[in-house]
């Protein structure tokens, strides 16, 4: 079977039965209850051919639309009971390929139905306010030892402390945060709302009052602690230009920024001083100006709290000194909505630009674990943990369970418990070739992650009936894509003698035209192409022109089509001939026209591909009206005339 098309119909079929065919919500009526067809001996009611047209809006449909349907519908149907009968609800193939699609789905269903919504309502009420947060920073590599956690717990403990007896924070900081580069990790951050930071740091944040300190926490930087210093309202963000002098240290800045204020003061306009004065080479591209600033973003605070106390009614600023220079500043706009939906809006296209949540199959599975996973017994990790250790070079997969263990439950997820020899027979599967002495707790964080994605099907089904129903259409559409495969499309399954038949038949729909026989020779050089034309012209071989001449690329072919460049060149050509020089795929090329091949029929072989397509809607229609005997298909058009009418009174 030709790829494509069976691309394309596994494609169609799918999109027949997950999109075309929508789930609609009505209530029953009488007419929703009247038999309408008829396949195996099940009936069809209007309600099943209504839930399962593919028209979006189900109160629009025409009786026409139905009664075309109808047929196409009761076919379909006939085809699952053919798949079921032949045993391809069996097949491990698509048992396999169905399940991998169905966790999959799963995987996007939480994301869609539970995991954004949430994250929009918790990232919308955080972000109508500011925080000042203040942080000791322990780095932690995510590998570490249960003995470097608790050392590094253990200081964040005495940090704690001394920030409740007073001691002033920069020196509790300069004392235990760690240094990068000389500079301390941690210490004071400016002014963040909602998906500035880490989301683990920001939900420590929102949940203390200020003036609380926190207890330790991880994030992917190390271990912290964080105190609120203060809280206010958001200040909106506010679209800026300015004028822009760098600080030299000396009075020339002061006077050249003074001087550009004189001439916005005598009358010139904004885009002729920005032009004259500022320095700011980038946003001159735009009048000065350098687009919405914040606390949200990442300039330094005194230059956005310089900008957030100019009155946005004012023309332009008084000279404003920053740690970046000299600025006269001119407020463009300030952050506003009409409505509550243009805020919604913009607040969907922030938060999908924050770390708040990702994508990926790891973050909804951690989602899951966090809402409906637990550790029942750390003790008990702790002691496997040890004893596991103890085991220093030995590699992972030599290492047997000791029934010395406890064997109690260590974790459970949806109400399934998981014990240390599951856990132990994880790491030797997973962590086979990894030695006993490299055990860190992300084995513990990787095996539960292994346990959600194990349960993720059910635990969607159990929570989301209507995924239930996605599910089933998908293994619908995967039979009867593969059941169209066997019975229409595969090459493998046809009746060749059929072919063979059309084909002598029809002979003379079956030939070759005259056409050319060509090279295409190119290369990125022009003198690469010269090459090569001089070395054919000389009595050398288009074949061996490869081999003689580098950075050339040669290949030869014959066509009747002579619609489309460059190939139009060839119809005009003499044989034995270079064609002129053209551009083709960035490339320099020129044809060589060896011959023209003369008219003659095409084998059956060569014919094939064009028989197989040709009889296909002969083999469908035959197929089709086999299932319709097999299966007693029988159309009621006068039902479905009577429940489309009684519907519409």
């Amino acid at each position: 079977m030709n790829f494509a098309m069976a691309s394309t119909n596994k494609l169609f079929i799918f999109s027949l039965l997950l999109f075309l065919f929508p789930t609609f919500v009505f209530g029953q009526s009488q007419s929703d209850k009247i038999v309408v067809g008829e396949v195996g001996g099940e009936d069809i009611t209007y309600a099943e051919l209504k839930k399962n047209y593919s028209s979006g809006n189900i109160d629009e449909v025409s009786l026409e639309e139905l009664e075309s349907f109808l047929p196409i519908f009761l076919d379909y149907k006939a085809k699952l009971k053919a798949a079921k009968d032949q045993g391809y609800y069996k097949d491990s193939t698509l048992i396999a390929e169905h399940t991998n699609y169905v966790k999959q789905a799963a995987y996007a269903w939480w994301l869609e139905k539970e995991i954004k919504p949430a994250a929009f309502t918790t990232f919308k009420e955080r972000s109508s306010v500011e925080l000042k947060p203040f942080h000791i920073l322990v780095a932690v590599d995510k590998n570490a030892t249960e003995e470097q956690i608790q050392e590094a717990i253990d200081k964040l403990e005495n940090a704690r402390s001394e920030i409740e007896d007073g001691i002033p924070l920069n020196e509790v900081d300069e004392k235990y945060s760690t240094k990068r580069g000389g500079r301390s990790m941690g210490g004071d951050i400016p002014w963040i709302s909602a998906g500035r930071t880490v989301k683990p740091f920001e939900d420590v944040l929102y949940s203390l009052d200020v003036g609380e300190i926190s207890e330790p926490f991880r994030t992917q930087f190390g271990y912290h602690i964080a105190l609120l210093q203060d809280k206010r309202e958001r200040t909106p963000a506010r679209l800026t230009s300015h004028i822009y002098v760098r600080g030299t240290g000396d009075s020339a800045a002061y006077d050249k920024i003074y001087n550009a204020y004189e001439e916005l003061e005598g009358g010139s306009d904004w885009s002729t001083v920005a032009r004259n004065y500022s320095e700011d080479g980038a946003s001159l591209r735009n009048n000065g100006r350098i687009g919405w600033v914040s606390y949200q973003g990442n300039y330094a605070m005194n230059f956005v709290d310089a900008v957030m106390r100019q009155d946005p009614d004012l023309e332009y600023s008084k000279p404003a000194k920053t740690n970046y220079g000299y600025h006269i500043f001119k407020i463009d706009s300030v952050e506003s909505y009409v409505s509550e939906a243009q805020r919604d809006e913009a607040l969907m296209q922030r938060l999908s630009d924050t770390p708040y949540f990702e994508e990926n199959n790891q973050f909804v599975l951690d989602y899951l674990n966090e809402k409906y996973g637990s550790i029942k017994d750390q003790s008990a990790l702790n002691t496997y943990a040890e004893w596991l250790i103890q085991k220093d070079s030995v590699t992972m997969a030599d290492i047997s369970f000791s029934k010395e263990l406890p064997e109690q439950s260590i974790l459970s997820f949806a109400d399934n418990d998981y014990s240390l020899q599951d856990f132990h027979d994880y790491l030797q599967d997973k962590f086979s070739r990894r030695l006993a002495v490299d055990y860190t707790p992300e084995w513990v964080d990787s095996y539960r992650r292994y346990v959600a994605d194990k349960n993720i099907i059910n635990l969607t089904l159990d929570r989301y009936p209507a995924f239930e129903e996605q599910s089933e259409n998908y293994l619908n559409g995967l039979i009867v894509y593969n059941i169209n495969e066997t019975n229409i499309w595969s090459s493998a399954t046809v009746d060749t003698s059929r072919l063979k038949m059309m084909y002598k038949q029809n002979l003379e729909n079956y030939q070759y035209p005259e056409r050319p026989f060509y090279y295409l020779i190119s290369a990125r050089q022009d003198s690469t192409i010269q090459n090569a034309i001089n070395f054919v012209e000389n009595g050398g071989s288009p074949d061996s022109l490869r081999t003689n001449i580098k950075n050339l690329s040669v290949s030869s072919d014959s066509t009747s089509d002579f619609s489309e460049p460059p190939f139009d060149k060839l119809q005009e050509m003499e044989e034995q001939s270079f064609s002129n020089p053209f551009e083709y795929n960035n490339r320099i090329a020129v044809f060589w026209l060896e011959d023209r091949l003369p008219a003659r029929a095409m084998t059956f072989d060569e014919a094939f591909n064009r028989l197989l397509s040709e009889f296909q809607p002969e083999r469908e229609e035959e197929w089709i009206e086999e299932l319709r005997k097999t299966y007693n298909v029988k159309v009621n058009s006068k039902n479905l005339e009577r429940a489309y009418n009684q519907e519409s009174r």
